[in-house]
Order: C-alpha cells, then sequence, then structure tokens
C-alpha cells in the first residue's frame, strides 16, 4: 500500500513543479521528497516525472495518478484540523479591475488543498489586502512583486464585428469605432495609438465589463492578449503599424513572512496552469 505521506509529497511536486517546492509546501526537506517519488515510481515501476533544470514535467502515468488521488489525499490530510475544528486563516486578496478573477483561481484552489484551514476574502481596496493580483503599474504602496508573466495588448472586437475577419488591422481600419474605455490602471486605453477612434462608446468598471460590452458588439477595447482565452464571442486583433507594447503582471504582498510564503505558493501554483 502507498502511504498517505508519500501520496502527498507527489500531488505536492505534481502541482508546484519542483521538489524543493513541494517539500516548502509540506513541510519536509527537499531530500524527503525526492527520495519519496523515486520510490513510487520503484513501485509503480514507471517515471512519474522527466526532471530538468527548470523543474519536472508530468509524464501520462503522473496524470493520471494525480488525477485519481487528489481529492481523497486532500480530504484526508486535512482529516485532523477538521476533527480539531481549528480556527481558519483568513486571506484577504484584490484583483486589480484590469485583471480576471478567473485566471487565479486555479491556483486558488490548489493553495486551499495544501492549506485547508485558509480562507478567502477579496476586496476592493488593495490597501486592505495581503496579496493583490496586478500589473506592475497598479502595485499597491509597500507591497513586494512576484511576476508571474509579459503579455501584450491586443485590439478587442465581437466575433461576429467586420474587423473579425481581416486578415490583418491598421490604425485607419479603426476609424470612427465606438471606444470602451478602460480608465481604472495607467495608460490602460492607449487612446494615444489611434486618435481617429471614434466617440467613447462607455467608461467600463473593470475588464469582465469591457469583454461583455465588446462581446454585445457597443464598442472595441484595447485589452490583454490573455482575455482572450477565457472568451468564444470576442476576437483579439494585433495592429500591424502600431505598438500597442505590452504588460507585466504578477502578485504583489505585503512584506510579511505569511504573506510572502503564501503568494510564493499560489505564484508557483498559478505557472502550473
Amino acid at each position: 500500500m502507498i502511504d498517505l505521506n508519500t501520496l502527498r509529497y507527489f500531488t505536492s511536486a505534481f502541482e508546484t513543479g519542483t521538489f524543493s517546492h513541494a517539500a516548502r509546501a509540506t513541510g519536509v526537506s527537499q531530500p524527503t521528497v525526492s527520495a519519496a517519488i523515486q520510490k513510487l515510481e520503484d513501485r509503480l515501476g514507471a517515471p512519474l516525472f522527466r526532471r530538468s533544470k527548470t523543474g519536472l514535467t508530468p509524464l501520462p502515468l503522473a496524470t493520471r495518478l494525480y488525477h485519481d488521488v487528489v481529492e481523497p489525499v486532500t480530504h484526508l490530510a486535512s482529516l485532523e484540523t477538521r476533527l480539531r475544528d481549528t480556527p481558519g486563516q483568513m486571506l484577504r486578496i484584490h484583483c486589480g479591475p484590469d485583471m480576471l478573477v478567473q485566471h487565479l483561481t486555479p491556483g486558488l484552489h490548489s493553495l486551499r488543498r495544501t492549506r485547508p484551514a485558509l480562507q478567502f476574502c477579496f476586496t476592493d481596496d488593495a490597501r486592505d489586502c495581503d496579496i493583490a493580483y496586478v500589473s506592475d503599474r497598479c502595485i499597491p504602496d509597500a507591497h513586494a512583486f512576484i511576476p508571474l508573466t509579459h503579455e501584450p495588448i491586443r485590439l478587442a472586437v465581437a466575433r461576429t464585428h467586420p474587423l473579425a475577419g481581416l486578415p490583418e488591422v491598421r490604425l485607419a481600419d479603426l476609424q470612427a469605432l465606438p471606444l470602451i474605455h478602460r480608465p481604472y490602471c495607467p495608460n490602460a486605453d492607449r487612446m494615444e495609438l489611434a486618435p481617429p477612434v471614434g466617440a467613447s462608446a462607455a467608461d467600463a468598471m473593470n475588464d469582465q465589463q469591457v469583454l461583455d460590452l465588446v462581446a454585445a458588439d457597443l464598442g472595441v477595447a484595447f485589452v490583454p492578449a490573455s482575455h482572450g482565452d477565457l472568451r468564444d464571442d470576442i476576437t483579439l486583433l494585433a495592429l500591424v503599424d502600431a505598438d500597442a507594447e505590452t504588460r507585466r503582471i504578477g502578485l504583489s504582498h505585503r512584506k510579511s513572512a505569511l504573506a510572502a510564503d503564501l503568494a510564493d505558493r499560489l505564484a508557483n501554483a498559478v505557472r502550473r496552469y
């Protein structure tokens, strides 16, 4: 029988992508995790991960095993905490208005599995949060920043919009088109790119609202490229005669040991998805 700790180390390694991060998440040494995974592979008669300097790449057997055991392992690992009725620990999170919380939720789910007593509270005020999901231009005061990725800015149009079928889009194609404004983060609108753009169609409150308005064909908007990953009712287009620049996004956190540790764990989990 495979013991629970071995499966805990395996699921953590699968989620975090390295033995060292898995060791931190489970509170043991890196050699302990590495040795346990090696013994598990010997027992199963096949490798679970491809090792490299950049981390662990799950092989098909690891993916099958993970999906089979992650729920029961999480349930059993938190059994003592639940039986003792330990009070939950509150983590206050701010998601910037130009960010989509959907990109963060797989990481939150992974963090909750490793810290079952953790409770999440979302706040609109970045000054009240422990961790913020933001671009580097909107980092709350006194926060440290963990970069996750760079992404380009694209022009968003409705899937049925005439521009959606063009092989390339130029500034002249935006003549007189209504623009949906994103006034809540520095340089969000990229209005300096296109003086001929038409009158404002709306001032949105957040990017989720922007995408809904674009999908309804009420206007076009400049949005981060990753926003298109979650929608099939909009099309994202690159301008061939102008640079809409890129943005750097990541997680910021209070400079406390707890916030730094949770932000680091969350960042590692988000990178896995």
